[in-house]
């Protein structure tokens, strides 16, 4: 049996982590583990991995969430019985300063052997074994193989380094927390309308400073409201407010002291039912689509926004610049601040530089040029050959999407049936277009999946038409869905992403394909650029997702005679059945989407009568009360918003097309409708 051997860090610096790869077989690994680190060590150790742990905290890879915020002093990463990169991302990020992961890899070739994980990249029927392994090659490429790293195998008997012994952790704020700390009370305290847009890598302290920043008005008797996906994304902010407020109350809701009281919301919560506070802080901003932050805008004038920049979250620098942008127009006085220095770890350290390279957790794409623009198809070889063009081409879908993460790179080199599109001039990526072929399905498979009996694996969009919609016919046909589209934030308007599409089209027809479709949380702009491309709504989901705040939207253009007549089916069923989803799941829509969805036929029985008129007339001008005229009005002014809902306004729209007669409180609001209508109606209709 080995000793423990309290080596010194290969770096000068104590606070950097270090790495050990064990390539060898399990029992091998788990044996040196056992022999060299303590037998007792508390909360510092934890051992990640679906196989045997021999009695040590051991943990699923999957369940990263639930430790987030947490600190851990070593880390085992057993990748035998797979490796699941978001969560590799995610468990990193907890180990601390003078840290040790180390990693168990398997004794022979890496990206030859099979991984149980691999088979969720593998569209049904395809298997684990249709999926590349480019992906792994490159990790231990850039991450398992680099020089810094101790990599031992069974035939070594070198011991294995420990974590370096820390001193207590102070939680002093260093000189960047505590200028959020002030922002933050200027935001809740100061003029109203100067929100706080704050930034940061994973490791920098963020969630600390907000947390101190909140104890601070919590103290003074303030209400905040914190918007963030889930509990354990925030534990954190949570823990600094416990520390700086001992005597204070936590319980599932919030956090109480005093008359200050901290309550914890998902944002799709708070956008469906706004509650009043003094600030809104809203965690992992950049998740939230853009219709979702201009709502959060339009409620609150004081608001934090708080957001990763890179990490396995998936947010980009070039998605945080839109966001600005929107806030800055909604709020001219936007601040905002970034934090740089690393807290939980030292600044240089070689395990963040390595594995933002291994993961390109770091990826940007690289500035455009004015040339014009020239489509490619790419294979994933050449992708995976070309280093340079692989950052940009990821970069550039990171920059796009706030849910890029280290899987979709995975996704990106290895899924099977699956095409890339990019738009490139001298040597500088544009644009590009992730696709994935899905359906084919026989008459028998088809039916099972309309009546939710099978889910086969990759198939999503067609699936949902037929489980949702009831179009049972779907699956059978064979379909290209756009999974991503990006093009540069500089060269938009030119056409490259209209282009882009063209191109998939055109290949989609010449391969037989017979619809093309695409999925995305639906905001105004985006549901404008697809339709503006000949798509046309299949679906809208009922339910918003609880961290963006979106409904999902599904879009199909067909290319044959049978995809144009599927599509016909579904989107007049998609029209038919709006107007009562506007009143029910659909009540809160944002008034944006709203106008965007509302153009477009009319179903034949909706359609206002002369008899209708007439009750739109005398409710306009005082001779009928609005409960009599409801359905009258209603009908009308469905039929009047098919052409250009922009006129209409909000309050019309959302009191007759989204709500109920028992939504009308007063008279003061029963007088603005009318002055509302008549507003439509013209003075023709007074006479």
């Amino acid at each position: 049996m080995e000793r423990p051997c309290l080596s010194e860090p290969a770096q000068a610096d104590a606070r950097f982590r270090r790495v050990v790869i064990l390539s060898g077989p399990p029992a091998w690994a788990r044996e040196r583990i056992l022999a060299a680190l303590p037998e007792q060590d508390g909360v510092g150790l934890l051992w990640i991995g679906d196989g045997a742990c021999d009695g040590m905290p051991c943990v699923s890879p999957k369940r990263f969430r639930e430790h987030l915020g947490s600190e851990r002093a070593a880390l085992i990463y057993d990748a035998h019985r797979g490796f699941h990169p978001d969560a590799f991302a995610a468990w990193v990020g907890i180990l601390r300063a003078g840290g040790v992961l180390y990693l168990l890899l398997p004794e022979a070739d890496w990206p030859a052997l099979d991984d149980p994980a691999l088979e969720r990249l593998a569209p049904w029927p395809l298997g684990a074994n249709a999926v590349g392994r480019r992906f792994f090659g490159r990790f231990i490429e850039r991450f398992a193989a680099h020089p810094e790293f101790l990599s031992l195998d069974p035939a070594g008997r070198e011991p294995l380094p420990l974590p370096v012994q820390q001193g207590g952790r102070t939680w002093q704020l260093n000189a960047g927390q505590r200028e959020v700390v002030a922002a933050v009370e200027r935001v809740a305290l100061g003029h109203a309308r100067r929100p706080l847009l704050l930034t940061a890598d994973r490791g920098r302290g963020k969630s600390t400073a907000l947390g101190a920043g909140v104890a601070g008005l919590l103290s003074l008797g303030k209400r905040v409201l914190l918007c963030a996906p889930s509990a354990w994304s925030v534990l954190a902010l949570f823990d600094q407010v416990q520390r700086e407020l001992p005597a204070g109350r936590r319980d599932e809701q919030g956090f109480s002291w005093g008359d200050g009281r901290l309550l914890l919301r998902e944002p799709s919560a708070q956008l469906e039912d706004p509650q009043d506070c003094d600030l809104l802080v809203v965690d992992e901003a950049a998740a939230l689509g853009l219709d979702a932050l201009q709502r959060l805008l339009e409620r609150h004038k004081r608001i934090v926004f708080s957001t990763t920049v890179h990490g396995y979250e998936g947010s980009g620098r070039g998605f945080l610049l839109r966001f600005r942008e929107l806030v800055a127009q909604a709020m001219p006085g936007v601040r905002q601040l970034e934090l740089k220095q690393p807290v939980r770890w030292g600044i240089g350290d070689p395990l963040e530089v390595r594995l933002n390279d291994a993961l390109l957790l770091d990826a940007e794409p690289e500035p455009a040029d004015g040339g014009e623009p020239v489509l490619e198809w790419l294979e994933q070889d050449q992708l995976a050959r070309d280093e340079r063009l692989l950052k940009q081409v990821f970069g550039l879908l990171v920059a796009a999407h706030y849910q890029t993460r280290p899987a979709d790179l995975q996704q990106l080199l290895d899924a099977p049936r699956q095409r890339l599109l990019l738009a490139r001039s001298s040597g500088a990526v544009l644009g590009v277009a992730l696709l994935a072929s899905e359906g084919g399905f026989d008459a028998e498979l088809a039916a099972r999946v309309c009546q939710g009996e099978r889910r086969p694996r990759g198939h999503l969009l067609l699936q949902s038409l037929a489980q949702h919609a009831g179009c049972c016919e779907a699956p059978r046909q064979r379909a290209l869905r756009v999974m991503r589209i990006a093009v540069q934030a500089t060269v938009r308007r030119r056409g490259i992403g209209s282009a882009l599409l063209a191109e998939a089209e055109s290949w989609a027809r010449e391969q037989g394909y017979g619809l093309i479709g695409t999925s995305f949380g639906a905001d105004a702009g985006l549901l404008s650029f697809w339709q503006g491309a000949g798509f046309r709504l299949a679906r809208l989901g009922y339910r918003v997702d609880p961290a963006s705040g979106a409904h999902a939207a599904q879009l199909l253009k067909g290319l044959d005679s049978a995809g144009r007549c599927l599509v016909d089916s579904v989107h007049a069923a998609f029209r038919r059945d709006l107007p009562w989803r506007l009143q029910r799941e659909l009540s809160a829509l944002p008034l944006a989407l709203l106008r965007a969805l509302l153009p477009g036929p009319v179903p034949q029985e909706l359609r206002p009568d002369g008899r209708d008129q007439a009750n739109v007339n005398a409710f306009a001008f005082g001779q009928r009360g609005f409960a009599d005229a409801f359905p009258s009005v209603w009908r009308w002014l469905l039929d009047r918003a098919q052409d250009d809902p922009k006129d209409i306004s909000p309050e019309l729209l959302r009191t007759v097309l989204q709500a109920r007669p028992g939504h009308i409180a007063d008279r003061a609001a029963e007088r603005r409708l009318r002055d509302h209508l008549r507003e439509l109606l013209g003075p023709a209709a007074g006479g």
